[in-house]
This record gives structure tokens, sequence and C-alpha cells, in this order.
């Protein structure tokens, strides 16, 4: 009897200390972001409150705030809105509103976040679309019961990033009026937020306003890494066209100061896309604790480090960060990773998670499915869209997989660089096992069809620029 006595109080004392050992571990795991987290700029690098030197590595939430139907679950090559507007005339406005929050709470779940974390990953940009917040492109705000703006989607992703220990970047991805002319800002050869017309003038406007109380809402926050201004402003005009590159000038300044004038403290996000040269160097507007960005797409590995060096030599005295990437052509994520992480740049993948053709290990995802069923927007019942973008859109419902890509990325997160794939242009390749780097070839030859077939549709429609 003393036996079993002593025997349960051992068991008892090792399940407390397995209890603490647990809790350790989760709490060395993720540990919540606070307020000596929260993220300055000093010269050309980032610090956060403490004075410790911040570079940000994860991957774009894209599909959640607004959808591409090459890897969403709806299909319109021109667009988002496309679906939206039909979608509002069968079933009103506010069946729609509850029908794409469906969506975005299922796309995207807690899962997602701890995800990230675990892939290494400090950082997630949020691309997200003017009408999760507003009825209209005149800058009607969906309010809540105490007639507050309705943020409260927005709040529950900060949360989540705030409790796995992540920085969020609020990726204003399309804008009243179309900031560019690709589908990706709601639809596609629309834009209309740089006209000089009066229209033009009210999209502005609304574009003011929506940093505006944005910015009011998350002063103080230190989740949130930045303010990205607008996603791909101009789009290929951009480098092209001086007076649009004038009136984009002038509107990311206007929008700079309505931003510090509520909040002085934010880091904000300047797009040059493809060039540094298309946007205002600090010294032109008297900017300060920016951060600019680019999208590198780029087909050969000479031709990336050729940009990279452009953003080293460009003179602006601010940290870059590249927003977006992808390897096309012959160019591969084993030098590009490198590069960056030699040059100390920030960046994020794009993207997290897609469903579509070979998106089941494509290295365009971290998590894929080719078995999700897409929308009939123009036919589908109501009761059929919400169970098409119910629980089976979850990463964790049982059609998406965990690619190839997210373990090879994950050799990069903590800032490795393969000195043999930077020696060689990336024609020696040491990173990650044998078996990863076949399966990476494979998957890049894949995707490379897949975005071949995709340009050949978007050709046929007319949406292909």
């Amino acid at each position: 009897m003393k036996r079993k006595k002593v025997l349960s109080v051992f068991l008892a004392v090792l399940m407390l200390c397995t209890a603490f050992s647990a809790a350790a571990y989760a709490g060395d795991a993720y540990v919540p972001v606070s307020d000596g987290d929260f993220l300055h700029v000093e010269g050309e690098k980032i610090f956060n409150a403490d004075g410790e030197e911040v570079v940000l590595r994860g991957t774009n939430f894209g599909g959640w705030g607004i959808m591409e139907d090459w890897f969403c679950p709806f299909e319109d090559p021109a667009g988002e809105e496309n679906a939206y507007d039909a979608l509002v005339e069968r079933f009103g406005a506010d069946a729609v509103r509850e029908l794409f929050k469906t969506y975005r709470a299922n796309w995207i779940t807690e899962i997602d976040y701890k995800n990230v974390a675990d892939t290494g990953m400090n950082v997630i940009r949020l691309p997200i679309w003017y009408r999760n917040f507003q009825s209209d492109d005149k800058g009607t705000w969906y309010r809540d019961e105490a007639g507050n703006i309705d943020f409260s989607e927005l709040d529950e992703v900060v949360r989540l990033c705030k409790k796995y220990g992540l920085y969020l970047i609020i990726d204003l991805h399309g804008l009243a009026g179309y900031q560019n002319d690709y589908d990706h800002c709601g639809r596609s050869k629309s834009m209309s937020l740089f006209d000089d017309t009066d229209e033009g003038a009210a999209y502005r406007a609304a574009a003011i306003d929506f940093w505006t109380e944005l910015a009011k809402h998350y002063a103080g926050e230190p989740t949130v890494a930045m303010y990205d201004l607008m996603n791909e402003p101009c789009g290929t005009n951009i480098t092209r066209d001086g007076s649009i590159k004038e009136m984009f000038w002038e509107l990311s300044n206007d929008i700079y100061n309505a931003v510090r004038a509520v909040d002085p403290d934010h880091i904000i996000s300047m797009e040059a896309i493809w060039d540094p040269s298309a946007i205002a160097s600090p010294d032109v507007y008297g900017w300060e604790n920016i951060v600019y960005q680019e999208h590198l797409y780029d087909v050969t590995n000479p031709s990336v480090l050729r940009k990279v060096n452009e953003i080293r030599d460009c003179g602006y005295g601010a940290p870059f960060y590249i927003g977006e990437f992808y390897p096309r052509g012959i160019s591969g994520f084993n030098y590009i990773f490198s590069l960056y992480n030699s040059r100390n740049l920030s960046w994020t993948t794009w993207t997290y998670k897609g469903a579509g053709p070979a998106a089941d290990n494509s290295p365009w995802f971290l998590y894929g499915t080719s078995k999700l069923e897409k929308i009939d927007y123009e036919n589908d019942s109501y009761e059929t869209l919400l169970e098409k973008w119910g629980e089976c859109l979850r990463t964790d419902g049982g059609k998406f997989q965990r690619t190839d890509f997210a373990d090879y990325v994950a050799g990069f997160t903590a800032g490795q660089v393969d000195e043999a794939s930077l020696k060689t242009f990336g024609a020696i390749d040491t990173s990650g096992t044998l078996q990863q780097r076949w399966s990476m070839f494979v998957a890049k030859i894949q995707a490379v069809i897949t975005t071949i077939k995709d340009w050949l549709r978007k050709l046929k429609t007319g949406d292909l620029l």
C-alpha cells in the first residue's frame, strides 16, 4: 500500500513537471508580440523598440482579402469584382457580405498562423480589398452595432499574429477606382485611381480616408510592422507614363501625411515594384520611417542580381523589402533566398496557400490542393456557395497538403545562405537534401507549365496585358 502511495506521488510529480515543461516549451515556441517589438527604421535597417535589428522573413496570406482565380476557389480571369457584383444582384448585399466573411473565416484559420511560425517565419503580409470594409467605392464603411467602423476581422488577424509571435504587414491590394490594370486589384483593365477627373479625385479621397481610419485604429499596435499603402500601383505604367507617375507620387505623399497625422510611429511601405526610380526618394517629400518595397518575378538569376544591386546602389538611405517574388524561367529559389539573406533584405513569398492544377506540390505555395471545387457564381445556390466556401477550404480540412517547398523555404527563414549557389549563379545548389532539390526541380517545371496555361487562358479572354 505504501509502495502504491509513493508511486502515485512520483507519477503526480512527473506529470506536473511534464506540464511545466510543455508550458515552457509552448512559451518559448510562440513568444507573443509585445511593446518591445514595435518596429521602426534607422538608416537602411529595421529595429525593434529594444534596439535589436529585425529582418522580416515570411509569406503572404494571398487570397484572404482579395481573390485571384488562378489559385482561389472561384473562376473569372477579369477579377473578383465581377463575381461580387453578380452575387449581390442574385442574393443582395447583406447576404453576399456574410458569404465572403464565411470564405475568409475558412481560407485562413488559426492553424495557418501556427504553420507560418513553425516554418521559422516572423511576418505575414496580408493583402486586403477596400470592399472587405466598405460597401461601395464611395467610401461607405461597414459599421458595428455601436456605430464604429467594423475592423473586427482584421482585429482577429492581429490577435492571432500577436499570439504566434508574427508581425503583420497590412497591404491594401485593391483600392476603390483600381490602382493598376491587373485582375488582382479587383478588376482587370480598369485603372481609374490616377485619372485627372472628378471621379479619379473622388477615388483618391476615398483612399486617403481609408488609410486615415485604419491607421487611427491600429496606432500604437506593435504587431503591425508596417502599412503597405497600395499594391503594385500603376502596374507596368509605373515606369513608362510620366503623367500617371506624377499623380502616383502625389497620392503617395497625401496618404503618407494623412497617416502621419493620426499615427506618427508605424513604418509606411512605399512600393516601387520593379525599379527604385519608380517612386520618390525620401528627400523629395521629407518622408521618414519608411521601407521601400519591390516585387521580383525575374526569369534569370543574373537579372535578379541586377535588381538587388539597383536596390543597393539607389542611394535612398532606407530599407528595401521584397514583398512578393517567384523565380520564373530559369531563375532558382536557392540563389534568390541566398542573395536576399546575404544582403539582409526582408522578404515574403507569394503565397501561403493555393488551389488549382498541380497546386498539391507547387513551389508557389506552402500548402496546396488540386481537389477543391470552385464556385459557379452565376448558377450555384446560396447553400451550395456556403458549402464550397465552408470548412473544405481550411488548410486542415482534409484537402490541402504541405508542399515540399514549405520544407525547402524553412531552410532559409533563419537567414541561411548557400555560398556555393551565390558563387555559381545558382548552378550549384547545396541547400536542402538531394530529394528536396529534385522535388523542387520537378515542381518548378510543373509550375512553369501551369503558369503558361494561365497566360494563354487570359490571352484568350483579353485579360493579359
